[in-house]
């Protein structure tokens, strides 16, 4: 395939709707991974509606195996992405003097486990092709820990640290890896807006290896 490629574990509505248009709109086709693939065909309708290939695959982020075998599938049918991106989370309500072990343990697998696995499939094949960019979506609360969200603020700090630190490992390779932080909930029409967020991951993949930044932080100024 002539077209660069984008893969994206997490294209619901709002941000990975927009990080797909996003990449679309700069002449990449796209490779959608989901839980459940009918759920996105609006998106790869979208995404074909601006002239780009869409193609869905199922994989669990919290599966290594089934990541594994999404990416592989990736690789085998329609080359290896230019671009990873890792846009998923969840979050739960918790104090830090109310958190439990049980409840960290059931937040880690989407996120930052997820993170990993996602990686660990497909930086094999980046390193053979010499290259790639490796995005990951951050929250404020990396920086800022919420009092209400612990689980949050802990699987999001620790994601933050990770990528800093596989950022310089990468980096000799010319492998890219960074962080989009958005540090307020999206919201259309503002500066929070999905779409506007998206064109720092699309800035981040276009940056020279002289120029990287291993984080970008959307904030109002």
């Amino acid at each position: 395939m002539s077209n660069k490629l984008c893969a994206i574990a997490g294209v619901g509505s709002g941000m990975g709707q927009a990080i797909a248009r996003a990449f679309a709109g700069e002449g990449y086709d796209l490779a959608l991974i989901s839980r459940n693939p009918a759920n996105m065909e609006p998106y790869r309708k979208q995404v074909e509606d601006v002239g780009q290939r869409a193609t869905l695959y199922q994989a669990d982020v919290t599966d290594s195996i089934k990541m594994q075998a999404a990416l592989d599938q990736i690789v085998n049918q329609v080359g290896v992405p230019e671009v990873v991106v890792y846009n998923v989370a969840t979050m739960t309500m918790e104090k830090p003097s109310e958190l439990t072990s049980q409840a960290i343990i059931g937040t880690l697998p989407l996120n930052f486990f997820g993170a990993l696995h996602t990686t660990s499939a497909i930086l094999p094949a980046m390193r053979r092709r010499g290259s790639g960019t490796l995005l990951y979506t951050g929250g404020g609360f990396a920086i800022e820990p919420s009092v209400e969200r612990t689980t949050h603020s802990v699987g999001k700090a620790a994601l933050r640290n990770w990528v800093r630190a596989l950022h310089q490992e990468l980096a000799p390779e010319s492998i890219h890896a960074a962080t989009v932080t958005i540090t307020r909930p999206i919201e259309a029409g503002t500066t929070y807006d999905p779409d506007i967020i998206a064109g720092l991951y699309v800035k981040l993949a276009q940056q020279q290896p002289s120029a990287w930044n291993w984080e970008i932080i959307h904030k109002d100024l």
